[in-house]
């Protein structure tokens, strides 16, 4: 007895600890805030070609971006600078904050744009912002002689004009490098928009998947009067590929950090026709590169683009009523144009599809109950006359009460009305392409049948007329004078 209350408590204590862990599976999947577990306290996953944003967490919250700033200083850049055009840098470098100082430039020396946004994006010089703004106002204003504090809130509007042209709507920017400041602020969604732009321009694309740079200042030019150094960065993103933390699929982008910021990270990563973006805010290290990890494997292993619908694609069958006599009264509906859509495997296969068809075009019959040709099949009913290709009604594709896609019908062939003339038609076409088959018999019979009929008749009517003239001609008749 007490080896099977045993055996009992160990059966029963196995059921439990599996509806435990089914539990907590079904609690980590089920919405996605609480299927990543992030150490950042803001993040952001955007898939880039829809701008479809796949996860959020406080995206929307003011945070300070840091360095992760030069991407906006690289975007304003090129629209100003030709990246081959030479610059020497000036006394703007001297009297940087204190801690900001990165010692990539000295005085005099020649460089050109395409190598000052590699020192800006790779190196992540502080000092290199300071001289690329500068250059750029000085381009804009016409003024050789400006200061770099007389610049830098003329490079500040551009890069805000900048980002409020892309949609980042709730940042400011006031300085080109990430120097720490209460008007310096963006959110997750606004930067992802930034970086989005960014990973556009193909120069600032492979300068920012570059794991280091080995080159003259002037890539080789001769400039006189000025000093050409080379040099030698390695890139301070860990998580591109064979980094310490690399990630397999990740194209770019960029960190920031700052004592108030945090850990920051931008990425940019593409595979399999996915192409995210990922903007962690305030995290630790290592833990920015394990939560860009976590949010980019989010994005590859839970969803992809899919066909919602595909034009000329069957969808239903619709019972039509009083159709042509010989014609089916069965007509197959199709989608009217084709719908790619980045969706979740999960959403994709729960994905709900309701069709409404246009009663002014085709009102539906409604039959009597009683009627003995009702044919009870589910398919929804339309009055027939209907012409092939006529917009017929709408299907629409719901993941919960959301609106995936909605799209109109189209008959797939014309389907026309019954009439005497056409039942006519009918029955004569049977017998003259039936008349010397076995098929044609019953139309032999019926037009011999009629022919009898007529015969019969005449017969009859013949027959009636001559009784008549008999009875008229033999008939009694009244004597003369008779009483």
């Amino acid at each position: 007895m007490r080896k099977i209350l045993i055996v009992f408590l160990l059966i029963l204590s196995f059921l439990l600890s599996t509806v435990a862990v089914f539990a907590d599976y079904d609690e980590e999947v089920a919405p996605p805030e609480r299927a990543i577990h992030l150490d950042a306290t803001a993040a952001i996953l955007m898939e880039v070609t829809t701008g479809q944003v796949l996860f959020g967490y406080n995206e929307h919250e003011r945070r300070y971006p840091a360095s992760m700033s030069k991407m906006l200083t690289a975007l304003v850049v090129m629209e100003h600078l030709d990246p081959d055009e030479i610059i020497i840098v000036g006394p703007e470098i001297r009297d940087m904050p204190q801690n900001y100082t990165t010692g990539v430039h000295v005085e005099g020396e020649a460089l050109t744009v395409r190598v000052l946004l590699k020192a800006l994006m790779i190196r992540s010089g502080n000092e290199t912002g300071r001289t690329l703004a500068l250059n750029v106002i000085r381009r804009t204003q016409n003024n050789p002689d400006i200061t770099y504090e007389a610049a830098k809130p003329l490079f500040s509007n551009l890069m805000n004009a900048l980002a409020y042209e892309l949609g980042a709507v709730n940042s400011n920017f006031d300085n080109p490098y990430g120097l720490h400041s209460a008007q310096h602020f963006t959110t997750a969604y606004d930067l992802a928009l930034i970086a989005r732009a960014y990973m556009e321009v193909p120069l600032l694309a492979e300068i920012a998947g570059m794991h280091t740079f080995e080159g003259s200042g002037t890539g080789g030019r001769y400039v006189s009067d000025t000093q050409v150094r080379d040099f030698a960065w390695t890139n301070t993103n860990l998580i591109l590929p064979e980094a310490e933390f690399g990630h397999a699929h990740v194209t770019g982008l960029k960190t920031g950090f700052t004592t108030p910021a945090g850990e920051c990270l931008a990425a940019a990563a593409s595979f399999g026709g996915l192409s995210f973006i990922t903007i962690v805010f305030d995290s630790e290290s290592p833990g920015r590169w394990h939560d860009t990890r976590r949010l980019l494997d989010y994005g590859f292993f839970n969803y992809s683009f899919r066909y919602v619908a595909r034009a000329g694609d069957h969808l239903e069958n619709v019972r039509i009523i009083n159709p042509r006599r010989g014609a089916p009264d069965i007509l197959p509906v199709h989608a009217h144009e084709s719908y790619m859509v980045l969706i979740s495997h999960s959403q994709y296969y729960n994905l709900a599809r309701v069709i409404t068809y246009n009663l002014a075009l085709t009102p539906p019959v409604r039959r009597d109950e009683d009627d003995e040709d009702e044919i009870d099949d589910g398919l929804t009913r339309l009055q027939a006359p209907i012409e092939q290709g006529d917009h017929i009604g709408r299907v629409a594709y719901y993941y919960g009460d959301e609106l995936v896609f909605e799209s109109r019908l189209y008959a797939a062939y014309t389907m026309l009305e019954r009439s005497f003339d056409s039942d006519m038609d009918y029955f004569i076409s049977q017998f003259t392409d039936n008349m010397f088959t076995l098929r044609g018999l019953p139309y032999w019979l019926a037009i011999g049948g009629t022919l009898l009929g007529i015969i019969g008749m005449g017969w009859a009517l013949a027959l009636r007329r001559k009784v008549k003239e008999h009875d008229r001609w033999h008939k009694p008749r009244p004597r003369a004078g008779g009483r």
